[in-house]
Parts: C-alpha cells; structure tokens; sequence
C-alpha cells in the first residue's frame, strides 16, 4: 500500500510555510483521525484555526484541533501562552456542539496570559505609531517576555491553595511598573470560576508525549501561525513571539527533528498576510478583490482583511531547508480557479542581482524585487475532484510546477473548507 498522509504513521508535525492563515486547523482535523496524540506547541490566542464539519463551523485558539477524534488525547504544551478567558469561551462552543473535552490536558508548566498582559500588548502598539508591528492585542507578546524574565504566573499556580497570594503579588507589580489600577480582587473572583472550570486538567504533556513515543503511538504537533513569523528566523520585527518551526516543537516536548517522522509544510495555493511587515508578491486590483472574495480572506482570530499575493517559493524552499520538510500540503487550491494568469515567484533580485530570503532582516524583505513563472489559469471548479488526475491539466501543471521548484513533494491538496474536500497524493 502506498504511504500517503491519509494513513501516515509515526510522528508528525504541521506547521506553517508562510506567514500563517493557511488552512493548519482544517488539515489537522483531516489527520487527526489517525492520531492517538495531537498536541499544540506554541503561540496563544492570537491564533486562530478555522475547521468545518459535521459538527458545525469553529474557530479554535488555545484548543487543540483534534479535539474532535474522541479518541485522541489533545495536549496545550508547555510553550503555549495560556489565555484562560479565551480557552473557557472555546469549551462552551464545543459544549452547545456537544463535542467533548474530556481528552484535554494542559501542561501544569505553560505561562498564563493575563488581563494586564492584553493591557501592555495595547499600550505597546499605541506607543508604536506609525511604527507598529501589527499585534492582535491578545497579549501574547507580554507573556512570553514575562516567561523569558522568569515572572508570572503558570498553570500549575492555579491548583496552589497560596494562589490568590501570587495573584496579589504579581498585580501590585504590574500595576507599579505599568502605572495600571488592576484590582486584585475582581481579578481573583473572575479566576475562581475558570479554575473550577479548568483544573482537572492540568498535567504533566511532556510525559505523555515521550510515553506514546516510547509506545510507537501516532503523534501530530499542532502549530500556530507561520515560519515567517518565527520570533528567530522570521520578518523581525514584524513577527510573533515564538517559534512555529520544527523547533518550537522541541521547547514545548523535549521532541528533536531526529525523533519526527513526517515535517508537512501547509501553505495556500497563494500567499496571504495580515497585519504589518513586507510581502514581495503582494497582488492589487481585480485579482486581489477575487482572490479576498473567494478564499473568505478575513483573519479569523482579528477580523482584519488578509492581503493576497502570489505563491511565494522563495519562502517555501527557506522554510523546506531549515526545518526538514518531508512534504507540502497545499489549500484553497478551488480559489484559483477562474483566475486567466496565475504567478509563481520563484526568485528574487535586488539592485538587479539575485539575492534570497535572509532571516530576521524585513528591511532586506522590502527591497527585493520577486520574478514571477507565469501560468495559464483554469475555469473548472473542483470541490469535487478527488484524485491528481482529474484536476485540470493547467492546475496539474501549477501544482507539479511548485513540487519541482521547492523540491518538496506535494501529498495533501485541498479543493473546497470541508473535512473530505481533498486530494491524497
């Protein structure tokens, strides 16, 4: 039998080769009903992973997305920014869906994300000007500096009788070093019914990964965002706070590359980003109002329209060499259809000699110039196509055209939002 993704095995991770948006929630949920563990590794609330099914349609942002395999045990790692507020509003959606949360633990070790750090996020980008990095305001960033600088409060805080004490602690602290007028007690009160609602499961992830490891289970890590959002190798400084490679699995998991059996890079048919900070390829006019249109190109965690552009592999081959990628999957591959000409950047230039993506440097980003391979469009839709074969041949020759230029084979396509709307290569 053939090894497709559709009956993979072993050890896998998602992540992002682009700027994020691109479809992760919706392929985990397609590859987490082989999964015995699916377990998220980085990022917080600033996420969001969209998935349609049966169930209805969701919009998850600490929850892990294969949360609905009853079967699977869905961890929250140790390097998620922990935003507790938004993590109870996701269990009473999966509740009025009737979807169960019973196989969720949370790793005891993760920083919390909490009201004074959504505060600094604002006040932060406010001070920013016509300077800001386009922050969701979620706080994440706060968090993650709080954990760097070794302060603030973590998961298993909550299951400690002294609990409200550190709360007291930590905003008396806030409030001195921010000028806030945070009220310990309104936060203490708010905190008692999440901890009630929480507490039972909070736990040790790092041993349960290493357990099904050492059991030869099925495990799927989950991540947040993009590679180019990457805190290290990313557009800095218009990036996140962690790290959406293959390494951010290793600071969640105590998991190496050397122990991960499938590294599956997601990107769109096309290139999206939101917020601030470069993108070579970026499309304007008609193209761009049809591709916003069509893809539903709204951020699903701020609300804010993504900005389109042309499938970038300068990025992809990046993202390919440093994290090992064993295979691309591609989505909203049905939104290119009805497009006359469709680009590829395949190189870039600048000051007219060839130059590549050089990270954490977004001033070298906006000055490069892309050089386009440019495609005849097709006119079928194709939801319903479900082998390589039946697509249309010019979006055959597209798809076959970025397996060669990245040197990464394409094994997942997605033609249509809905679990099942896919093609196994």
């Amino acid at each position: 039998m053939k090894e497709t993704l559709q009956n993979w095995q072993g050890t896998a991770v998602v992540m992002g080769v682009d700027w994020g948006d691109s479809g992760k929630g919706r392929l985990i949920d397609d590859l987490s009903g082989r999964a015995d563990i699916v377990a998220r590794f980085n990022g917080g609330s600033n996420t969001g992973h969209t998935i349609e099914n049966e169930k209805g349609k969701f919009a998850l942002h600490i929850m892990p997305s294969g949360i609905f395999n009853p079967e699977a045990v869905n961890l929250v790692g140790r390097n998620v920014a922990l935003d507790l507020e938004s993590l109870v509003a996701e269990m009473d959606v999966l509740d009025a869906a009737r979807v169960s949360y019973e196989n969720l633990v949370i790793d005891k070790e993760a920083s919390l994300t909490m009201t004074w750090h959504k505060m600094r996020d604002g006040l932060r980008e406010k001070l920013r000007g016509d300077k800001k990095v386009g922050t969701t305001g979620k706080g994440v960033g706060p968090t993650y500096a709080d954990r760097v600088e070794r302060v603030g409060l973590l998961a298993r805080d909550l299951l400690d009788p002294q609990f409200e004490e550190k709360l007291k602690s930590e905003v008396e602290i806030q409030n001195q070093l921010y000028d806030l007028d945070l009220d310990h007690v309104q936060i203490a009160k708010a905190y008692k019914k999440i901890i009630d609602r929480v507490k039972k499961y909070i736990g040790n992830t790092t041993q349960i990964v290493q357990g099904a490891q050492k059991d030869s289970k099925n495990i799927l890590f989950e991540g947040a965002q993009g590679y180019f959002l990457d805190i290290d190798a990313g557009t800095y400084p218009f990036v996140t706070s962690s790290n959406p490679g293959v390494s951010g699995v290793s600071r969640s998991f105590d998991i190496t590359r050397d122990n991960i059996n499938h590294v599956i890079g997601i990107t769109k048919a096309y290139t999206t980003r939101v917020g601030e900070g470069p993108m070579p390829t970026k499309i304007e006019g008609k193209d761009a109002d049809y591709i916003i249109k069509k893809g539903r190109e709204v951020g699903t965690t701020t609300g804010r329209v993504r900005s389109p552009g042309w499938l970038d592999l300068v990025l992809i081959r990046e993202a390919a060499t440093a994290n090992g990628l064993t295979s691309l999957a591609i989505t909203k591959v049905d939104v290119l259809s009805g497009l006359k000409k469709i680009s590829l950047c395949v190189e870039y230039t600048l000051d007219g000699k060839d130059t590549v993506y050089i990270p954490h440097d977004a001033e070298h980003l906006s000055r490069v110039k892309p050089v386009f391979k440019i495609f005849d469009g097709w006119d079928e839709e194709i939801s319903d196509v479900r082998s390589f074969n039946s697509l249309p041949k010019n979006a055959q020759i597209y798809l076959l055209a970025i397996e060669e230029i990245t040197g990464v084979p394409i094994h997942f396509i997605s033609v249509g939002p809905y679990r099942g709307q896919v093609i196994y290569k």
